[in-house]
């Protein structure tokens, strides 16, 4: 194996097919060497944490506003990784406006209230402040950061076939529970509205592979387009080693692809519990399958976006505190060498 500093840029391999990136944090920038890979290999960037709500929402400010439908926005943590977006030329999708996970329980209440039992805010409040929260964002974002952004995530995770809603929309999302369907295209009307000349809007969701979730987000996604409000499908790539299906991550994206939208995979690892040669060359061989799929669907004409990496060694990756076992499941390992999965990649693009 080689390190990661002296590999062949990732990126360039894959310019004439579509954007490469990695989510990321401020944090793992502040180290010199990983800047570098990551300059060295993606073209885009994804924040993994920090442009979730939770990260932007202030509540002291909020409450010092007095406004039950405006709430006040910290943008620290933001404009971090705008920063080194800008200063080193890489875009940079923004990740995420609404998602029904890390956004506090305050955001929620009446009078922005932090107490789990205390009453929730109505309907029209939660759009309201909904509005309000994707506009003041769009509008920091494009004002101090021109052109850094190429896509936002609007809407992350709305449909769950398993809790049985209509349309298999994710019942215990707060926002389901306030809103109804309504919060929905709410936030693709008024990301439109903030939208720069240029940018995409996503819909972003996990296992949008599956037939099932596949086509229960297929009929929402063309309740958008019918107000010409989405542009982009997000497919999650969070796969296992074990069970990974190219096939039917194929026919899921040329089922999107169908209606017209252009497709970004917004969050690629793949599990893999060992990192023994033989799980080595296993997920080296599964890799090399799905890039050589992913560049069979750009030849074809199918618009890709990004392939996105959640992460950007083994040692970042968010896998073993999310499945509390082992994982190497990224193309560089925790030392910052290339593994086979690299190379697998790379001959992908030949």
């Amino acid at each position: 194996m080689i390190s990661a500093l002296q590999a062949p840029s990732l990126f360039k391999a894959f310019e004439p097919c579509f954007r490469v990136g990695a989510a990321l944090s401020s944090r793992l920038l502040a180290d010199p060497e990983l800047a570098q890979i990551v300059c060295r290999h993606f073209n885009s960037i994804t924040a993994d944490n920090q442009m979730k709500p939770e990260s932007v929402l202030d509540r002291a400010g909020t409450l010092a506003r007095g406004d039950s439908r405006h709430a006040v926005l910290d943008f620290t943590r933001v404009d971090a990784l705008l920063s080194f977006a800008r200063d080193n030329g890489i875009p940079m999708r923004f990740h995420t406006l609404l998602w029904h996970n890390q956004t506090p329980v305050w955001f929620f209440r009446e009078n922005w209230e932090a107490e789990t039992d205390a009453p929730p805010a109505s309907k029209e409040v939660m759009l309201a402040r909904l509005e309000n929260y994707i506009l003041d964002v769009m509008n920091h974002v494009n004002t101090a950061f021109p052109g850094v952004v190429y896509t936002w995530d609007v809407v992350n995770e709305a449909i769950e076939p398993d809790q049985g809603g209509p349309g298999f929309y994710r019942t215990r999302s707060p926002w389901f529970a306030l809103t109804g369907q309504d919060f929905l295209p709410a936030a693709f009307r008024a990301a439109r509205r903030g939208a720069a000349p240029g940018q995409t809007l996503c819909y972003n969701d996990y296992n949008a592979f599956d037939p099932v979730k596949r086509d229960a987000i297929l009929r929402m996604l063309k309740t958008l387009q019918a107000e010409n409000l989405v542009d982009t499908m997000g497919m999650q790539g969070h796969y296992v080693l074990s069970s990974l299906d190219i096939a039917q991550c194929e026919t899921a994206a040329r089922s999107y692809a169908a209606l017209g939208l252009k497709l970004q995979v917004t969050e690629l690892d793949i599990h893999c519990a060992s990192d023994d040669e033989a799980a080595r060359e296993a997920l080296a061989g599964l890799y090399g399958s799905w890039f050589s799929m992913m560049k069979k669907l750009s030849r074809e004409g199918i618009c890709i976006e990004a392939v996105t990496f959640w992460g950007v060694t083994d040692a970042d990756s968010w896998l073993p505190g999310f499945r509390r076992e082992p994982s190497f499941p990224l193309l560089f390992s925790a030392d910052r060498q290339a593994k086979p999965a690299f190379d697998a990649v790379l001959s992908a693009a030949e």
